[in-house]
Parts: C-alpha cells; structure tokens; sequence
C-alpha cells in the first residue's frame, strides 16, 4: 500500500506540472491540505488494527482498483486533477498519527496537511525543470498511471490468493501456476470495466445507426455521401480530384465501421476472459461448500457471457447494415463524379 500511495503522490505531481498556471497548482494542494485535516477526527477515531482490516479487505481493495482504473480512463482530460491523492493523503494521515504517540494530533494532523500543501507543488515543480518537454512529461505520467493500477489490481487479488503447496509437486511449477492465478485474477476488474465501457457504446452506436437509417429514409442516402458529393462539385470537374474523393469517402466509411466490426470481434473475447476468471473462485466456493459465493461468482459467469454477446450482436448487426450502406453510396458517388467530368469534357 505505502507504495501505491507513493505512486499516486507521483502521479499527481506530473499531472500537476502539466498545468501551466502556478496558482491552480497551488490551489489545489491547498484543496488536498485542507481535505486532509478536515479528515483529522475521522482519522483519530481508527487503530491499527482498523486499518489494518481495512486494507485486507478484498471488497474495499476491488473498491480501490475499480477507482485506480477510472482515474486511469480520465487521463485525457488536461486539467484533471487525479482525485486518488485524497485517499492517499487520508492514508498517510493515520499512518502518522500511528508514529505520533505522546505528541498532540491536531498539531500532526496540521503539519501533515501543510507537508501535502508543500510537498505537492513542489514536486510538480521538480518534474517541470527535469523533464522541460511536455512531452515526456506526459510519457513518464502514463507509465506512472499503468504502475498505479497494476499495483491496485495486485493487491485486490493476489494478496488474497494464499500459497498453499503439496509435498508431491514441483515448488517452482506452483509458485508459476499461483502467479499466473494471481494474473488472471488481476484482469478480472479491467475485463469487467471494458465490458461495461463496450456495452454503452453499443447502445451508442445503436442510437447513431438508428439515425443514419432515418437520414436514408429521408433523402435516399448518407449525410456522408452528401458532404463528399458538397465537395466533389465544389472544386473544378477533374478525374483525379474525383478519384481522391472517392478514396478519402471510402476511408471516412471504413473508419465508421470499423467500431462495428472492433465491438463483433472483442465482446466475444471479453465475455469468454470474464467467464473463465470468474468460473475459478466459483469452484473454489462449491469444493469448500461457500454455496453464496459460488452463486455470486456464476451469475458473474452468465453476466459476462450475455454482455460480451449482445456486444457481439450489436456490432454484427450494425456492420452489416452499414457495409451495404455504404458500398450503396460509394457506387453512387463514383458515377455521379464520372458524369460530372464527362459533363464538363463535352461543354468544353
């Protein structure tokens, strides 16, 4: 955990060298600082042994991860701040209180705080004049987000998954099999997420072909052939131009397909990885007799099955229609470009 915290705080240094106003920066560590401290009470009322529980939690640690990833999905975003560093901070909070005995925690719980509002423009900083080019600022600050959320997937599973080794078995066989178990279980919450992040965008691209349809039915073809054709007369007739248009509206169409045939061939994979994981931990809980946890972890099974079909369907469905379409409207683009420049070849 003091790892993945130490990468978080990391983490938010470079995203907050991105920032090229030094006040925002000093904004929001102040937000943490007094976040922080706003937390004292909360954090005076735990022990040891709470937090300790707390961290072996596999719940809260699934909790963590889940968060570690969709702070990973917002990265495009400039000005996103990285909201892991507020657990974090609570996190080194009660573990100096811990180390604070017979000194006044108010006092530790302020220093703390003004360590953050310190520590992190100071860092984004340090980061700024090591690497001037943002460029590499942002390379650094995705290798960084990848390291957060396998350390977060890590210990939501493999600290969970204990050692447990038969005399008769070679030792280095099981501690690869207890690896590769630790693996599949760590790509169970990111399978999962995808599945989600996939299935809204089939309903997405259902909502979008249901439009083209209508365009079609309205005009007799694509808002695309019309923008493409808008711009094959705009220009002088020539056989080339034409040609190029052709060309750039046959690409146009294969990249708006091709979400169609990206969603046919992963939901699928998706749902199978799903399957699979989650068909472990259920015959785990039917050889213990843990039936509650067997029934949870089969509905997680038929779950991810249905999904990643239906996100199969959808995209199948949606490319079918969409290739016809589209091999309709670049025919019809071809010969009206080819009577356009005969057209223009007779007048003149």
């Amino acid at each position: 955990m003091s790892v993945l915290v130490l990468l978080v705080v990391l983490q938010s240094g470079l995203r907050l060298s991105q920032w090229r106003s030094h006040w925002l920066r000093m904004a929001f560590a102040l937000a943490v600082a007094c976040a922080t401290y706003a937390a004292l009470d909360t954090a005076l009322t735990l022990s040891k042994l709470q937090v300790a529980a707390w961290l072996a939690d596999k719940t809260v640690l699934q909790d963590v991860a889940v968060l570690c990833l969709i702070d990973a999905l917002l990265l495009r975003w400039r000005l996103y701040p990285g909201l892991l560093i507020v657990p974090a901070a609570f996190f080194l909070l009660t573990q100096v209180l811990f180390r604070a005995t017979g000194f006044d925690f108010h006092l530790a719980g302020a220093l703390t705080a003004l360590a953050l509002f310190l520590l992190l423009p100071a860092v984004a900083q340090l980061f700024a004049w090591a690497l001037p080019r943002r460029a590499d600022r942002r390379a650094l600050h995705l290798l960084l987000t990848v390291a957060v959320c396998l350390s977060a997937l890590a210990l939501s599973s493999l600290p969970h998954q204990p050692l447990v080794f038969q005399t008769h078995q070679n030792i280095i066989m099981q501690y690869i099999s207890q690896t590769l178990f630790g693996i599949a279980n760590m790509l169970l919450i990111p399978d999962i997420l995808l599945l989600l992040l996939f299935f809204a965008r089939s309903l997405v691209l259902m909502v979008s072909t249901y439009r083209q349809y209508a365009a079609r039915r309205r005009d007799g073809y694509s808002t695309l052939y019309a923008r493409y054709r808008s711009q094959l007369y705009g220009q002088a007739p020539d056989e080339a131009y034409a040609d190029f248009v052709a060309t750039q509206f046959e690409a146009e169409a294969a990249k708006d397909v091709n979400l169609s045939r990206l969603l046919t061939k992963l939901g699928p994979v998706l749902g199978l990885i799903g399957t699979l994981i989650s068909m472990s931990p259920a015959l785990v809980g039917l050889s213990t007799g843990d039936i509650s946890g067997m029934a949870y972890n089969m509905q997680v099974v038929f779950s991810a099955t249905v999904v990643g079909l239906v996100i199969s369907v959808v995209g199948l469905f949606t490319q079918q229609l969409k290739s016809r379409w589209y091999a309709k409207d670049l025919g019809r683009l071809d010969y009206v470009s080819r009577l356009y420049v005969e057209r223009h070849e007779k007048e003149a």
